[in-house]
């Protein structure tokens, strides 16, 4: 058992029951000295307090301290007043938040001591962010993929297709298609390499436009190479491209305006001799917003064909030459539309 001893506002100690009847019997310590008892918070006389302890016998091996030791320890001075505790208190504190991690008090011990515990991180919590680490890279590396699949669509493709990856069943967008609608020059058009053979083997002619961008198509006149449908078809890869197409004694059908129509910048068309095409193809014209020349030399039409060429806002020019088209319905055209050009031969 220790206690401490208070004079004049002043703490020494601890010292054991024996260094304290030592101290007094030599002096050192007076009777009007006050003691408390380590663990108790009530201050008493210190022979009172000698007087009730009962001090347990001291086993025989442990060295008696020396009078010069003694002295050293009775001039050893140390706060453990009630402002000294707190002052303690602050320092654990201060200490336990310079260490880092999460601290939780636990209990108050003898001396008013706080005891502080590390609070580690529980199982879930650390699950929990291993999963989104693993989730956020996983969403950069997928934009990554898709990013350079846009940016360079004919390079990334083979080698996402080593790998089982078809990123057009995921966009939906054909990489390899053109996908503005700006006119281009020859040589600033990029297609991949499987376009450009699509279309080399279709033999379709395929020149720059004179003192224009975009490019011109030209049907073969061997009856054999002529276009069909299926060549406007390959076309759409270039669609935005195409500014004349001509068409002139090919093998083109009604349903090859389906195609037709879905060349946003086509400003010329010739279908002069095609058999196989009427009034209800043509119709489909109507979404072509920039056609400002058609040549339908040749081309046996109904009077219904009027209606439409009067529907094309951008219609310039038009050649009717041995349509069966009667002079009423050509006069009709030139009244509604008086600033097109309408030669019926």
């Amino acid at each position: 058992m220790n206690l401490y001893v208070s004079r004049n506002g002043q703490t020494f100690g601890p010292y054991t029951v024996e260094q304290a009847k030592a101290f007094l019997d030599s002096n050192q310590l007076l009777s009007t000295d006050y003691a408390l008892i380590e663990g108790t918070t009530e201050w008493k006389l210190l022979p009172e307090v000698l007087s009730s302890s009962s001090p347990p016998i001291e086993p025989e091996e442990k060295t008696v301290v020396s009078s010069s030791t003694d002295k050293v320890a009775h001039s050893k001075i140390e706060k453990t007043s009630k402002v000294g505790g707190k002052e303690e208190s602050k320092k654990s504190s201060k200490r336990a938040k310079k260490s880092g991690p999460k601290v939780q008090k636990i209990s108050r011990a003898k001396g008013d001591r706080i005891i502080m515990v590390a609070q580690e991180k529980s199982f879930i919590s650390k699950l929990f962010s291993t999963i989104f680490v693993f989730t956020f890279l996983f969403l950069i590396a997928i934009g990554a993929i898709v990013g350079a699949y846009f940016a360079l669509p004919s390079k990334m493709e083979p080698i996402l297709s080593r790998f089982g990856i078809n990123v057009k069943e995921f966009t939906g967008v054909d990489g390899s298609k053109e996908v503005s609608n700006e006119t281009k020059n020859p040589d600033e058009i990029m297609l991949s390499e499987d376009a450009w053979n699509t279309l080399r083997s279709s033999g379709i002619r395929m020149l720059p436009m004179v003192g224009d961008k975009g490019l011109q198509v030209i049907s073969s006149v061997d009856p054999e190479l002529a276009m069909k449908d299926e060549d406007l078809e390959k076309l759409m890869i270039i669609a935005p491209q195409i500014v004349s197409l001509d068409l002139t004694d090919s093998k083109v059908t009604n349903a090859g305006f389906n195609f037709i129509a879905k060349m946003p910048n086509l400003k010329k068309l010739f279908l002069e001799g095609v058999e196989s095409i009427d009034s209800t193809g043509l119709s489909k014209l109507k979404e072509s917003k920039n056609l400002e020349y058609l040549n339908l030399i040749r081309v046996k039409l109904e009077s219904s064909v009027i209606d439409v060429l009067i529907s094309l806002e951008a219609l310039r020019e038009v050649y009717l030459f041995d349509t069966g088209l009667d002079e009423s319905g050509i006069g009709k055209l030139k009244s509604a539309r008086p600033k097109v050009f309408v030669n019926s031969g």
